[in-house]
């Protein structure tokens, strides 16, 4: 039997999960108008996102960007034929990117957002022209459904690979891996957790006293 290995430090199992429930929480209060409870996740999920472009260049091997980028005829490559990979697999970085992506253009556009209600607009409101301001509001609506089928794309593929190819969902949990060839060299995810509570008390700071009292 193969020994396992580990393969995803604590910060990138951390990220993984908690922007998953963090981006459920945003959807669930989005739909209900709980705008302070909403603005407040979406600083949280702000801080993470982040915190984790951050440690895709000064995290562990297998959490930086440099070392599972790869080229879109490699990645095509590897969606005809998968195979296990230790870490991301080259499709992934993709996927990766393009998440990060609608994720970022999501809440920044939520700061610009107009709400219907001076209390809970986005705090960009008031500093920026009134047709950026719609553009903002605009994009913000569409943008969280094609987010969400990004998200179910991921998804599925993820199942599918785990059940067909390799278990990723399992070492996302654990963090170990038995395909892997060698140890992965670790960086420790407290400085990661260290940017992420910094980022999260300025950004508290900056509007969260605002909307606790809304709570």
């Amino acid at each position: 039997m193969s020994q396992k290995v580990k393969v995803w430090d604590l910060a990138v199992r951390f990220f993984h999960w908690s922007q998953l429930l963090l981006i459920a929480g945003l959807w669930y209060t989005g739909e209900e108008g709980l705008t302070a409870q909403h603005q407040l996740l979406a600083y949280t999920l702000l801080a993470l996102v982040v915190a984790r472009i951050v440690w895709g260049f000064a995290g562990s091997d297998s959490a930086k960007f440099s070392r599972f980028a790869a080229t879109p005829t490699a990645a095509l490559r590897y969606l005809r034929k998968p195979y296990a990979v230790t870490g991301h697999n080259p499709a992934s970085f993709y996927m990766i990117i393009l998440l990060i992506t609608l994720v970022l253009l999501q809440l920044l556009t939520g700061l610009a957002t107009f709400d219907n209600s001076y209390m809970s607009d986005g705090p960009l409101v008031a500093l920026l022209p009134a047709n950026w301001v719609e553009l903002a509001s605009d994009i913000h609506k569409i943008n969280i459904n094609i987010l969400l089928a990004a998200i179910a794309v991921h998804v599925v593929a993820a199942l599918w690979h785990s059940f067909r190819v390799h278990n990723v969902l399992t070492a996302l949990f654990t963090g170990k891996d038995k395909t892997a060839q060698q140890a992965v060299k670790m960086r420790h995810s407290g400085w990661f957790f260290l940017v992420f509570i910094a980022l999260l008390v300025l950004l508290y700071y900056w509007q969260g006293s605002k909307l606790m009292a809304l709570l």
